[in-house]
């Protein structure tokens, strides 16, 4: 692992020091603790994790900022990525090989390392009071995403705005509550911004596999909300009628067969085959 330098040579040392200690989850004895202390001691703990958060998200800008895309391929070179194949996302002015670089450092995925990327940048940039308050402890990290989730992409000054009539309440509502009452309040404040940003949603949206247990798979897509409704309704329709015909499985066990067999379509008629590498 590279050598961290502070402003001077004991600094240096010093911080090298520091990362080279064993990491230690201090905590106190479990078994010991009454009711009340355990709960207490969860709260605190949350406090902890919210705080940690703040500090991964110091870190990751930090090494956002000493990967510039200075030495990236330009146009034209060797390596240069393929126009098209990119959401455009990556931030002005950092490598675009940072996620892959962070996701080693976190042996996470890329989609995990950018996404986190993301919303350190969303913290710092557009919600500076939601960042203090997650580095304080007196927010949490899903209600702090959630606020990042939403307002990361918008314009800093609108996403202050809403942030500013959000944050006092933001403990007392649910996390999807939360992130509900700030879409509300960004439509209600810039209506060209809440479409700019479904325009935005559109373009970052993919179809994803996540590998499951005991040899199944999750195979999803976003859509837009008009559009996943109606694809729901299909599907759910041909299987209430397959249910009606006599199908004695659960009905989630009928949709999702038809799910399949609709995206697979094997045995379509004028249809090629479909086959895929496993």
């Amino acid at each position: 692992m590279p050598r961290v330098s502070g402003s001077s040579t004991f600094e240096g040392v010093l911080i090298d020091w520091s990362l080279g200690q064993p990491v230690e989850l201090p905590g106190l004895p479990v078994e010991l603790l009454s009711k009340r202390q355990a709960a207490a001691e969860l709260a605190r703990r949350q406090r902890r994790q919210a705080m940690d958060a703040a500090y991964e998200a110091e870190l990751i800008l930090r090494l956002a900022e000493l990967t510039p895309d200075g030495d990236d391929p330009q146009p034209g070179a060797p390596g240069t990525r393929a126009p098209g194949w990119s959401a455009g996302e990556d931030p002005v002015g950092v490598s675009e090989f940072f996620a892959g670089e962070l996701a080693l450092v976190l042996n996470r995925g890329r989609g995990t390392a950018r996404h986190l990327h993301h919303r350190a940048l969303a913290w710092r940039e557009n919600l500076p009071a939601t960042y203090a308050a997650l580095a304080a402890g007196d927010l949490d990290v899903a209600r702090a995403g959630a606020l990042a989730d939403v307002l990361g992409t918008t314009r800093p000054e609108l996403a202050r705005a809403v942030e500013a009539r959000l944050l006092p309440e933001a403990v007392d509502l649910s996390v999807a509550r939360l992130r509900a009452r700030a879409l509300e309040l960004l439509a209600e404040l810039d209506a060209v911004a809440a479409d700019q940003r479904r325009e935005q949603a559109k373009r970052r949206a993919d179809v994803f596999l996540q590998p499951g247990h005991d040899g199944m798979a999750t195979l999803g897509a976003e859509l837009s909300a008009d559009e996943a409704a109606e694809a729901y309704a299909v599907i759910d329709q041909l299987a209430r009628l397959a249910k009606a015909d006599g199908d004695e499985r659960p009905i989630a066990a009928i949709r999702t067969e038809l799910f399949s067999l609709l995206l697979r379509r094997p045995g379509g008629h004028g249809q090629p085959g479909v086959a895929a590498q496993l």
